[in-house]
């Protein structure tokens, strides 16, 4: 109760004047009506920005649950592309018997480098997700690389940018295919390996996935052919990929499940043994 005493007598001059600002205030706007009109314009605008500015927040809050939501959406949108590619996404697939090769999983990056020799992804889904090694990674502007090794809950990736990778690939159009792989040029920047060159390629050309291994579906888009040449004493090419994925900006990623992966690899085994 002191203390109350002591901040009354060291500010109540500021205080007094305070609540006498306030009551004649509130004469003025309900005494005169062009003032009150002006005053009940101003709250109007005043509240209705507040509310936008509200309704922003809670926009940005909502921004993770809205990118997972479409993210499971365009996994949709990537099965009905590419297991019907003749099919409108807006017709309903109702026949039960109609076998879907590919299925996609979305999964978050977790972590990742880009600019080592020996790049990795590391993936928020693992084996409960339905993640397993050698599965394909791809985002919606292109491929992304190979699970390598899977826990329960997160899956690594050798991504496009490792010494290791090797993904065969062929020139929209054509039929000539040869093996992608990247010099550490760039983070951009693929080399097409092993296209003849009677091959009639164009800089522009769109690169694909090649459909021939059972990772990746056919014709997924790579990037597109910014420089080539022949080296010396050589009969093929040597043909730069500039990619459409920026590794470095992506944060979503799909693995890919070729439900017909292990029937046609035991086929293959079996030819070869």
């Amino acid at each position: 109760m002191k203390n109350i005493l002591l901040i009354f007598i060291k500010y109540g001059t500021h205080l007094l004047f305070i609540v006498f600002q306030i009551v004649c205030f509130t004469l003025i706007i309900n005494s005169n009506k062009v003032h009150g009109d002006i005053y009940d314009n101003t709250k109007s605008i005043y509240f209705e920005n507040f509310n936008d500015r509200v309704d922003q927040l809670s926009d940005y809050l909502k921004l993770d649950e809205q990118n997972d939501s479409l993210v499971k959406e365009n996994a949709k949108l990537m099965d009905i592309i590419i297991n019907h590619p003749s099919t409108s996404i807006k017709d309903t697939i109702s026949d039960s018997l109609l076998l879907q090769q590919y299925a996609f999983i979305p999964a978050e990056i977790c972590n990742k480098t880009i600019h080592l020799r020996n790049n990795y992804f590391t993936l928020c889904a693992g084996r409960v997700d339905g993640a397993k090694p050698m599965m394909g990674v791809i985002s919606a502007e292109g491929i992304v690389g190979i699970t390598t090794r899977v826990s329960d809950h997160y899956s690594q990736v050798i991504p496009l940018l490792h010494s290791q990778s090797r993904i065969s690939a062929s020139i929209r159009g054509l039929d000539f295919f040869g093996n992608l792989v990247w010099k550490e040029s760039s983070p951009r920047i693929m080399t097409l390996e092993a296209v003849p060159k009677h091959a009639p390629i164009s800089i522009g050309d769109i690169v694909v996935t090649s459909g021939y291994s059972s990772i990746f579906p056919k014709d997924l888009p790579i990037g597109t052919i910014v420089n080539f040449e022949i080296a010396k004493g050589s009969s093929n090419y040597v043909i730069d990929v500039e990619l459409f994925n920026d590794l470095n900006n992506l944060s979503y990623a799909y693995l890919v499940n070729n439900r017909l992966k292990e029937e046609q690899l035991n086929l293959e085994n079996d030819i070869n043994e």
